[in-house]
């Protein structure tokens, strides 16, 4: 049995009643990403689940929808490129590709359709290692109990000073606890993260600051969005959503919203 299994196996033995099988709906819900069903009022949270938690968890479960449906296997070569890069980095893909309509920086895509793949890693990551006057020790932008959740759209190429726009909605199925957190850009904050979690001073902090820019420079700078999300271990569920602002061919200014990829991390 896969350890996925066997921590949703486990939760199921130590509750029971009500808050087993709202719990059960929920998370077979979010990890089939059904749509969900309106109903006239919101269900009550499950004993033990704050209302926050609550709010991430059903943001999941209803986050499926047919435009974040590939056409076939391999719709964009771009897609595959973006999914290569996550993987390379350590980042597991979410279960399916997103995308966003009418917002191609450059003309000839259907639609305007630009792809976008998120994805998690679980800490300790990405244990990094960089030349440095002094030893230091692995360097990791999450430590353990915590997720780095991050987004590339593919076909993004000229980037807005404004990083906001993207989130992540997050539920531990293990620890009933979850909520929301709103990505920055991708190369800055995992710099910040990682320089956060070293215990040096700050003058060596700041003299490796460039040669850590430098070894995450493979992640694509333009689109791309971060956060590190302290999940707690366990079985963790996330929905990545939101706009992405970035500048046009012309020169405008435009704004892209991200249809929601549902995913799974396993966070030690």
């Amino acid at each position: 049995m896969s350890r996925r299994y066997s921590l949703f196996a486990g939760k199921r033995s130590r509750f029971a009643g009500k808050v087993a099988l709202p719990f059960a709906a929920l998370s077979c819900a979010a990890l089939l990403a059904v749509p969900a069903t309106a109903a006239a009022d919101p269900a009550p949270a499950p004993v033990g689940v704050d209302l926050v938690s609550q709010a991430a968890a059903e943001a999941i479960a209803a986050t499926r929808t047919d435009v974040a449906e590939p056409a076939d296997a391999n719709p964009l070569a771009a897609l595959d490129a973006v999914n290569k890069i996550l993987t390379d980095f350590g980042i597991t893909p979410f279960f399916y590709p997103t995308a966003a309509i009418n917002c191609a920086a450059a003309p000839g895509a259907p639609l305007g359709i630009v792809p976008g793949v998120a994805g998690g890693a679980a800490g300790p990551w990405p244990n990094l290692t960089i030349p440095a006057p002094i030893a230091l020790p692995a360097l990791n932008a999450v430590e353990k109990g915590e997720t780095m959740f991050a987004f590339v759209p593919a076909g993004i190429v000229d980037d807005s000073g404004d990083k906001t726009g993207m989130q992540v909605a997050w539920f531990n199925v293990n620890t009933f606890q979850g909520g929301f957190a709103d990505m920055g850009g991708a190369t800055a904050t995992l710099v910040d993260s990682v320089l956060a979690n070293l215990d040096v001073l700050p003058l060596v902090k700041d003299a490796i600051r460039g040669p850590l820019t430098e070894a995450l420079s493979a992640l694509p700078a333009a689109g791309a969005r971060a956060v590190p999300v302290e999940t707690g271990t366990g079985t963790v569920l996330a929905a990545v959503f939101g706009t992405v602002n970035h500048k046009a061919v012309d020169g405008s200014d435009q704004s892209c919203f991200f249809f929601p990829t549902v995913g799974l991390v396993d966070v030690g």
